[in-house]
């Protein structure tokens, strides 16, 4: 008798782990086979976060629609103003196709110098769809931390060398309107659920973006 409870505890528990491995491969395979987009092993969850300057956006944000995620900064030279005007020609070519382009979120990580509004007008620049926002370092490094987004200042020293330290950390008086960021620059794709589930890495071509988000 206790054998036979035993067959059947174990039957239970192999069925259980069955059913699991069936389930994460239904939820994986809800996605295209992408061409140029890096899906992830498993999709993340976003943490909860807050940005705006009235807390008006939360992981809220990304629920019931797909969404492009980037982080960077307005004073960006060359990156960020590439990357937003790629995304208005990924966008352009979804119109033309008579879809749907995903939400593009352009995420400050340079709160110190760039606001709210200011951000707003600097993403509506290459489209009016197009969301630019910022918020506290600490919210900020949240999200940072649930995409694996590396930046950091960077300055020039007194001996002539750049040198890269942690946002938060102090620098000269005389860069603290001019230092640089660097910042990971891929392109982040959120599904309806709020789960982070592939990235575009660079060089980004508007054309391949394109192709694989017309999948979805």
């Amino acid at each position: 008798m206790k054998k036979s409870k035993a067959i059947i505890a174990a039957g239970i528990i192999g069925l259980s782990a069955f059913g699991a491995i069936v389930a994460n491969n239904m939820q994986q395979s809800s996605l295209p086979t992408f061409t140029t987009a890096y899906a992830q092993p498993k999709q993340i969850t976003l943490p909860d976060f807050v940005l705006g300057d009235n807390q008006e956006y939360t992981k809220a944000l990304f629920k019931g629609k797909w969404s492009l995620v980037f982080f960077g900064y307005a004073s960006c030279p060359d990156i960020c103003p590439t990357e937003l005007y790629n995304l208005n020609h990924v966008a352009s070519i979804m119109t033309d196709a008579g879809k749907v382009m995903p939400q593009v979120v352009f995420i400050s990580v340079d709160p110190q110098r760039d606001s709210n509004e200011m951000l707003t007008t600097y993403a509506h620049f290459y489209n009016d769809d197009f969301m630019g926002i910022t918020g506290a370092t600490s919210e900020i490094d949240k999200l940072v931390a649930g995409f694996g987004v590396i930046y950091q200042k960077t300055f020039l020293a007194n001996n002539g060398q750049y040198v890269s330290v942690p946002y938060s950390s102090p620098i000269p008086e005389d860069q603290r309107e001019s230092y640089l960021i660097n910042h990971s620059s891929r392109l982040y794709l959120v599904n309806p659920e709020g789960q982070y589930v592939a990235a575009f890495a660079p060089p980004h071509s508007a054309k391949k973006i394109a192709a694989d988000l017309l999948k979805l």
